[in-house]
């Protein structure tokens, strides 16, 4: 089942999956060509996909939290804008849904629930697309905003408020146009 609102923008997109086993690599490639992305492949065809295409990363939960962070330092820090503002989803199968913070403060676009269903997801991985988002740049992390997921009160000691310079970046992201960005005072 391919969605038809979703269809259009995610079938300009291509999806690169990051899984554990070979097994787990087809699961994740056949729920990506059911989200209806134009090209679906897996890590070791990287290489082979178009730089100039709009390409999502599709990473699997089970991989250690080590190859998760070198994926993600390794995509961000890329000198190409399609790899270095790329969509990077996390795919979780169960468990518990604090474990999402863990995976926020890593760097994730996403964190998706597969148990959430394909209607759900697709939405949320749709969601990536042609709106403004946030990235931050400082000196021990580089993606998304971590403060969308924050429920602790401005006061509370366990947020550090200061101390670091940091580069605010607004992202938007089109399958058909490309990524622009722009520095936020």
């Amino acid at each position: 089942m391919i969605l038809s609102d979703t269809t259009n923008m995610l079938a300009d997109c291509g999806a690169v999956t990051f899984a554990p086993n070979d097994v787990s690599t087809s699961a994740l490639g056949t729920l990506a060509t059911k989200f209806g992305f134009g090209t679906v492949a897996n890590y070791t065809q990287f290489a082979e996909l178009p730089k100039n295409r709009l390409t999502y990363f599709l990473v699997h939960g089970l991989l250690p939290d080590g190859a998760k962070q070198r994926i993600i330092n390794g995509l961000r820090s890329s000198d190409h804008i399609f790899r270095r503002f790329a969509p990077i989803v996390c795919f979780v199968t169960a468990g518990p849904r604090h474990q999402i913070v863990p995976l926020v403060q890593m760097g994730f676009d996403e964190v998706l629930f597969v148990s959430d269903g394909i209607v759900d997801m697709s939405h949320k991985l749709s969601d990536q697309l042609q709106r403004e988002l946030l990235y931050v740049e400082a000196e021990h992390y580089f993606g998304p905003d971590r403060r969308r997921i924050e429920r602790v009160d401005p006061n509370d000691p366990r947020r550090r408020l200061g101390g670091s310079e940091c580069r605010r970046i607004r992202v938007v992201r089109d399958p058909r146009m490309g990524i622009s960005t722009m520095d936020v005072a």
